[in-house]
Protein backbone atom coordinates (compact mmCIF):
# COMPACT_ATOMS: atom_id res chain seq x y z
CA UNK A 1 0.00 0.00 0.00
CA UNK A 2 2.84 2.09 0.50
CA UNK A 3 3.74 2.69 -3.31
CA UNK A 4 -0.49 3.65 -3.31
CA UNK A 5 -0.55 5.91 -0.76
CA UNK A 6 2.74 7.81 1.01
CA UNK A 7 2.45 9.32 4.29
CA UNK A 8 1.50 12.60 3.02
CA UNK A 9 -1.92 10.54 1.35
CA UNK A 10 -2.35 8.84 4.48
CA UNK A 11 -2.34 12.01 6.38
CA UNK A 12 -4.88 13.31 4.08
CA UNK A 13 -7.59 10.54 3.87
CA UNK A 14 -7.22 10.36 8.17
CA UNK A 15 -8.20 14.07 8.10
CA UNK A 16 -10.82 13.00 5.35
CA UNK A 17 -12.29 10.62 7.44
CA UNK A 18 -12.39 12.12 10.34
CA UNK A 19 -14.07 15.63 9.12
CA UNK A 20 -16.35 13.58 7.18
CA UNK A 21 -17.60 10.32 8.91
CA UNK A 22 -16.29 11.53 12.41
CA UNK A 23 -14.19 8.55 13.07
CA UNK A 24 -10.59 8.53 14.79
CA UNK A 25 -8.89 5.86 12.67
CA UNK A 26 -5.71 3.72 14.10
CA UNK A 27 -3.10 3.01 11.43
CA UNK A 28 -4.93 -0.45 10.83
CA UNK A 29 -8.08 0.86 10.15
CA UNK A 30 -6.38 3.62 8.27
CA UNK A 31 -4.50 0.81 6.42
CA UNK A 32 -7.48 -0.76 5.48
CA UNK A 33 -9.62 2.30 4.94
CA UNK A 34 -7.37 2.95 1.88
CA UNK A 35 -7.37 -0.57 1.00
CA UNK A 36 -11.28 -0.17 0.74
CA UNK A 37 -11.23 3.21 -1.30
CA UNK A 38 -8.62 1.49 -3.79
CA UNK A 39 -11.14 -1.61 -3.93
CA UNK A 40 -14.22 0.56 -4.29
CA UNK A 41 -12.55 2.77 -6.92
CA UNK A 42 -11.55 -0.04 -8.89
CA UNK A 43 -14.98 -2.11 -8.73
CA UNK A 44 -16.42 1.88 -9.94
CA UNK A 45 -14.00 1.78 -12.79
CA UNK A 46 -14.81 -1.77 -13.81
CA UNK A 47 -18.56 -1.52 -13.86
CA UNK A 48 -18.33 1.71 -15.99
CA UNK A 49 -15.92 -0.38 -18.36
CA UNK A 50 -18.55 -2.75 -18.65
CA UNK A 51 -21.69 -0.70 -18.89
CA UNK A 52 -19.79 1.30 -21.69
CA UNK A 53 -18.92 -1.95 -23.45
CA UNK A 54 -22.36 -3.08 -23.52
CA UNK A 55 -23.84 0.09 -24.68
CA UNK A 56 -21.24 -0.12 -27.85
CA UNK A 57 -22.35 -3.66 -28.53
CA UNK A 58 -25.97 -2.55 -28.12
CA UNK A 59 -25.80 -0.18 -30.07
CA UNK A 60 -26.16 2.53 -27.28
CA UNK A 61 -28.95 0.57 -25.44
CA UNK A 62 -27.13 -1.18 -22.74
CA UNK A 63 -29.33 -2.94 -19.86
CA UNK A 64 -28.24 -1.66 -16.39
Amino acid sequence: MDKVFDAKNLKHLRKLVKKTVGLELNDDDLYDCAVSVVRFTSAKILRSREYLSQEENNGGNARK
